[in-house]
């Protein structure tokens, strides 16, 4: 039968588990006032250092009206903030306070707990494993031929 393709079981395992761990941390993250997508962009300007909100959506896979939102989302809460460019004066670059860095990192230890707590029918092995092809599977899909013109989400 069709269905019972190993490549159709392993894209609906997928998607379930996407679903159900998005699901878990976001209700975990509302706690701070948080979800994944303000986890990600405090992530990436932490990682990044102020970055333009092209650079943003480029790297999370946001469309544009999604991070504006998010970012004017974490502006209220004085965890980010838009200035103009040092490079550019007529662009924007969104920097991380410091308010937004130590959100983040309660936001990033929440965030693992509840990870932590769907993984425990793992062994430690079994998460190392899952974290290897995992990763291997990201950097594969997320090649340049196979990203162009999509972005996560797309039907």
């Amino acid at each position: 039968m069709e269905s019972d393709r190993i490549e159709v079981l392993i894209g609906g395992g997928f998607n379930l588990a996407h679903r159900y761990a998005r699901a878990a941390t976001n209700r975990a993250l509302r706690e701070l006032g948080l979800d994944l997508r303000h986890l990600g962009v405090l992530g990436q300007l932490a990682q990044l250092g102020p970055v333009p909100q092209q650079a943003l959506v480029d790297r999370l896979q946001l469309d544009k009206s999604s991070m504006v939102y998010v970012i004017d989302e974490l502006e209220r809460q004085g965890l980010a903030e838009r200035r103009r460019s040092e490079e550019d004066r007529r662009r924007y670059a969104v920097h991380l306070t410091e308010l937004g860095r130590t959100r983040l990192g309660e936001a990033t230890t929440v965030s693992a707990e509840a990870m932590a707590d769907l993984l425990t029918p793992f062994t430690a092995a079994e998460r190392e494993q899952l974290h290897e092809l995992l990763t291997r599977f990201v950097a594969h899909a997320a090649t340049p031929v196979r990203t162009a013109g999509a972005r996560p989400g797309d039907d």
